[in-house]
């Protein structure tokens, strides 16, 4: 895949404040902080209400790499989405209860893209996707696919958590409550500074998250994308990696 750059990123998780402990969470540590919320102060009121916790991690994240950038198109990506809000409006359907229209509008996987577009009076293209395990790497495939087709750049926005009591059976354990923001802009003649490849080796030692963040603090010449032997990796042009 053709080369990108990654002019800025932003990335948050519960009660990781400093580059120590974003060491620390890379190792697999939380800290004992699981309800924290970013902040979203920067939003009207009316839209701060609106949020849930998944909403307002991705808000954060975006709205620091958005900053200064107009007409920016957007892929958000999230594995569960609002699952929590959705698990609320089917404990209503099983009670006979009505279905509010806002909570099902916010509940949609595209409902924080919509509300980024509607902070920013922003009309640019948006996408919303979700591909399990493969989400992070599905993410800046679709961002990295838009620079090959012209797009000067794009805001490409991961963010989840820990699912609902009812659907943790079905995922890994531990997976991190985590959000991530970067803006993609095209190499534009000068040297590319990182591409996507695919691989197929070993299951990786690092979850993707973590993976991607030893990437970006630590100067690592690659990181796995998937948590299989099969998937992506992100690399730094001219890495000798293997």
């Amino acid at each position: 895949m053709e080369g990108f750059s990654i002019d800025r990123w932003s990335a948050w998780a519960p009660g990781v404040q400093n580059l120590p402990a974003w060491r620390a969470w890379i190792r697999g540590e939380r800290l004992a902080t699981p309800d924290q919320s970013p902040d979203v102060s920067f939003l009207p009121a009316l839209l701060r209400r609106r949020l849930d916790r998944v909403g307002r991690m991705a808000l954060h994240v975006a709205w620091r790499c958005a900053k200064g950038q107009a007409d920016l198109p957007l892929v958000f990506a999230s594995r569960h989405g609002s699952l929590a809000r959705t698990v609320e409006l089917l404990d209503g359907l099983a009670r006979d209860e009505p279905l509010s229209p806002a909570a099902f509008s916010l509940s949609v996987h595209n409902g924080a893209a919509g509300l980024f577009s509607i902070a920013r009076a922003d009309r640019s293209p948006a996408t919303a996707l979700a591909a399990g395990s493969g989400t992070l790497a599905a993410a800046l495939l679709e961002g990295a696919g838009m620079l090959t087709e012209g797009t000067g750049a794009v805001l490409v926005v991961y963010a989840d958590e820990t699912p609902p009591p009812q659907y943790q059976v079905y995922v890994e354990p531990d997976q991190p409550v985590f959000a991530l923001g970067m803006l993609l802009t095209a190499a534009q003649g000068k040297p590319p500074r990182y591409r996507l490849t695919p691989v197929q080796s070993a299951v990786p030692a690092l979850r993707p998250e973590a993976a991607l963040m030893e990437f970006l603090l630590e100067d690592a010449a690659v990181a796995r994308l998937d948590a299989s032997e099969s998937g992506w990796r992100l690399e730094r042009v001219g890495s000798h990696a293997g």
